[in-house]
């Protein structure tokens, strides 16, 4: 590949809802460790690789006790949907995000973690 030019991308999703999974929690681990590790050592094939941790993302899953607690603890005042993570990635694997690498990027609408 032409220097700077990415050619391939690697997005992976993550997330910090692992207390009281540990198997989940570490696996979840392991995988933001090995795509930023391989930003580094697939970067002169012009590959990017970032991780990305999309917050409370309403996909059916929640109670309402939980969603309304989530919603509370967000500044934005919702939750994430698909679409949203689906926009950050989109970016990432775009001609306007190939300068993005080795990122674990939150987009979590202001959630503490």
């Amino acid at each position: 590949p032409t220097p700077g030019t990415a050619t391939g991308r690697i997005v992976a999703l993550t997330s910090d809802h692992t207390v009281g999974n540990l198997p989940y929690g570490a696996s979840k681990g392991a995988l933001d460790r090995i795509t930023l590790a391989a930003a580094h050592e697939l970067a002169h094939l012009g590959v990017t690789a970032n991780v990305v941790n999309p917050g409370p993302v309403d996909t059916g899953w929640m109670n309402d006790e939980l969603r309304e607690t989530l919603v509370r603890g967000t500044p934005l005042g919702r939750l994430g949907t698909p679409l949203d993570t689906a926009h950050l990635v989109g970016f990432l694997c775009s001609p306007e995000g190939q300068w993005v690498n080795g990122q674990l990027l939150k987009s979590n609408g202001g959630a503490a973690s």
